[in-house]
């Protein structure tokens, strides 16, 4: 829309962008507050998720939508001044955030733009109307109470494809020249099977970990020979801790590299160099505990405290001084 239109659609409709205005801010306010819940509840449950985006409506996309659709009343008919989107990795987890939306939310509507059978364009996704629950009180909620979010669940594959069909601007098959109407339902058709794929992978990648635990478990050491890489390296933290927290990927992927880097290359040289430091490292664990919810390393923590004990080069080129001292005062239980 050039500013010349929207000067127009504001002179005809002033009392519309005054009524804009007015919501703004309280639109903004819901947005963060269902984001802030739904990030809580995703965390909560660990889905994998690539991000959680909010958004208020722009005045520029309200005027464009009055200037495209004639009706009474834009605020009966336009229900996303308010959204949320929700793209997440893999495709079984969407049954656990529609229970999270459904249960957290009151609902006002549900679209699924995958299963519905006349929406066979494209590559669809879970669409919600939503309301802040009545057990939300308080004057942090009261403007809030009644106001409509929309939310979006997509996989991201499906959010790749809609960004890619806005930027096309095809809202439906017959906007498409019939020539590339078969390369664009084919495509549609590719992005589903790759979603497929991904859980594929994700569930031999689980397989695979459980047969490294397993195989650790019964044959210790002819397991522990394999050279390290970031799965059997996660299988092997899982095992030797089973009681610590593991943290996130980023972390496992991370000490991956540290190891690597200072020549720690299987899995039998790491078991070997934690062991040998395990004394220290918890005799420095209890005396200087580190700043987290239970006082504890974990996982990925016990290894790179070790690596610090039995490693020089490692401590001297990621650590200030003052962590010299600490390692110097257990060094004596560090068993050669």
């Amino acid at each position: 829309m050039t500013e010349e239109h929207l000067n127009t659609v504001w002179e005809k409709n002033p009392e519309y962008i005054r009524r804009f205005y007015n919501n703004l801010e309280i639109n903004e306010k819901l947005c963060v507050e269902v984001k802030y819940i739904l990030s809580l509840e995703l965390d909560r449950d660990n889905i994998e998720v690539a991000q959680i985006s909010a958004r208020a409506k722009t005045l520029k996309s309200f005027c464009e939508k009055i200037s495209r659709k004639s009706c009474k009343d834009p605020f009966d008919n336009i229900t996303d001044f308010a959204g949320v989107r929700v793209v997440y990795l893999y495709s079984t987890s969407r049954k656990q955030i529609e229970s999270i939306i459904e249960r957290e939310f009151e609902v006002i509507e549900k679209v699924d733009k995958v299963l519905t059978e006349d929406d066979k364009f494209g590559y669809g996704a879970l669409h919600y109307l939503i309301k802040l629950k009545h057990n939300h009180a308080g004057a942090r909620y009261d403007e809030l109470k009644n106001k409509v979010c929309e939310i979006q669940v997509r996989t991201i594959l499906q959010d790749a494809w809609a960004v890619v069909a806005h930027h096309l601007s095809y809202k439906q098959e017959a906007d498409v020249p019939k020539e590339l109407r078969r390369k664009l339902n084919a495509l549609s058709g590719l992005f589903e099977t790759a979603d497929d794929q991904f859980e594929n992978i994700r569930n031999a990648r689980l397989t695979y970990q459980n047969k490294i635990q397993h195989s650790i478990s019964s044959n210790q050491k002819l397991s522990l020979n394999e050279e390290v890489n970031l799965d059997n390296l996660e299988a092997y933290l899982k095992w030797k801790f089973p009681d610590r927290y593991h943290g996130n990927v980023e972390g496992i992927a991370d000490l991956l590299e540290d190891l690597q880097q200072y020549g720690y290359s299987n899995l039998l040289n790491i078991n070997s160099m934690v062991d040998s430091a395990s004394k220290a490292v918890e005799a420095e664990e209890k005396k200087y505990p580190p700043a987290v919810e239970d006082n504890k390393y974990n996982s990925v923590g016990i290894v790179r405290t070790a690596l610090v004990f039995m490693c020089e080069d490692f401590r001297k080129n990621t650590f200030s001084t003052s962590r010299e001292n600490q390692v110097a005062e257990f060094k004596y239980l560090v068993q050669q």
